[in-house]
């Protein structure tokens, strides 16, 4: 898998680990070489120096953005990677970065929010270039990780919540196995064992498959 992407599941899974949401994002220079990594930190009670915690504001993509010392001009060269399509937060905090160019490895179509882009004036201004996902196997598996956590997070009752149904409608996949994972304890088994990013990336995709 191309090291960015590498990156970016790495910080997925620390953030998985640490209790958070799994959502990672990487930032690489004109070269493809990584300057900037964050991940979603809502939960923690600490971040890196730079970057925020225990805050509502905490996501990945804020924090990759809050780690990147480029001037304007080199970042018009560099590209974020994130494993979740940005939300509206994410989506502002990026087109105002001056980095110009988005992957991201999963839908959101909850709070996904690349259609702003061309909505307003101002969010029509720059040569913005998005792509993604690029993997069906890895969006399931990603998708499927976030579900899980949710589940942990604010209790079963959230399976009959408007926010599953959202998936439903583009993955239904992602959220029956998200289900399956949380019941089964299979993610948090690998998490206590200190299993690697790569091997649970592969693990999932196996699961899809």
């Amino acid at each position: 898998m191309h090291r960015p992407w590498q990156a970016a599941l790495e910080m997925a899974w620390e953030a998985y680990c640490a209790g958070t949401i799994p959502i990672g994002a990487v930032i690489v220079n004109s070269e493809g070489e990584v300057v900037a990594r964050g991940r979603n930190r809502i939960l923690d009670t600490f971040a890196p120096d730079g970057q925020i915690y225990n805050d509502m504001l905490a996501h990945a993509e804020i924090n990759a953005l809050l780690s990147l010392k480029m001037d304007q001009e080199e970042r018009h060269g560099a590209s974020l990677y994130t494993t979740m399509e940005p939300c509206p937060l994410c989506m502002g905090a990026f087109y105002m970065s001056s980095v110009r160019r988005l992957h991201f490895a999963a839908r959101d179509p909850y709070a996904g929010s690349t259609n702003l882009l061309g909505a307003t004036p101002y969010l029509s201004r720059k040569p913005i270039k998005i792509s993604g996902p690029f993997n069906a196997a890895l969006e399931i598996g990603l998708i499927a990780m976030m579900v899980e956590r949710e589940i942990g997070l604010r209790g079963e009752h959230i399976i009959s919540s408007r926010y599953f149904d959202e998936f439903r409608e583009t993955t239904p996949q992602a959220v029956t196995l998200g289900i399956s994972l949380f019941r089964t304890r299979e993610l948090r088994r690998r998490r206590d064992d200190n299993t690697c990013a790569g091997e649970v990336v592969n693990w999932l995709a196996n699961q899809v498959q």
